[in-house]
């Protein structure tokens, strides 16, 4: 899977400005994973006819991913999941576990943040910039 970098602030509001949704989001995702027992149990068994006639059961685990792919809820549990992806591992410092560490150092989360390409993804208007990243983040942790 590989060292990815992580803000490390835990406050919901701060990780919806920095996976860029919707302010509330994060209050969903118990909600999705309450619906989600209640959608595979209401489709056990499902099963569907292909066009000779055969059928087939269904994938509900498949079904419900899609109904929330690509939502705001999808968007923050990746982000909580792999934050901003894969850094160059040479910015680590020597006093720190190269595969697990973290820092407030506001210039090495300048130069780790930029080396996990977050600058090259299409940020919609209103996201945070690099500053407010690195404020809103209160330090940075990989593992």
């Amino acid at each position: 899977m590989g060292t990815r970098l992580y803000p490390q602030t835990t406050d919901p509001s701060k990780l919806e400005r920095l996976a860029c949704v919707s302010s509330g989001t994060a209050k969903l995702v118990p909600f999705k994973e309450e619906l989600e027992k209640y959608f595979l149990k209401m489709r056990e068994g499902a099963t569907s006819t292909d066009e000779d006639g055969i059928e087939w059961p269904v994938d509900t685990e498949y079904e419900f991913f899609k109904l929330f792919s690509g939502s705001n809820v999808d968007t923050y549990e990746g982000f909580k999941l792999f934050g901003w992806g894969k850094f160059d591992l040479d910015l680590v410092p020597n006093d720190q576990d190269r595969y697990g560490g973290e820092t407030t150092d506001k210039d090495l989360m300048l130069d780790m943040l930029l080396s996990s390409g977050w600058d090259s993804i299409p940020w919609e208007p209103g996201s945070p910039d690099v500053t407010q990243v690195i404020q809103l983040s209160e330090g940075f942790y990989w593992v």
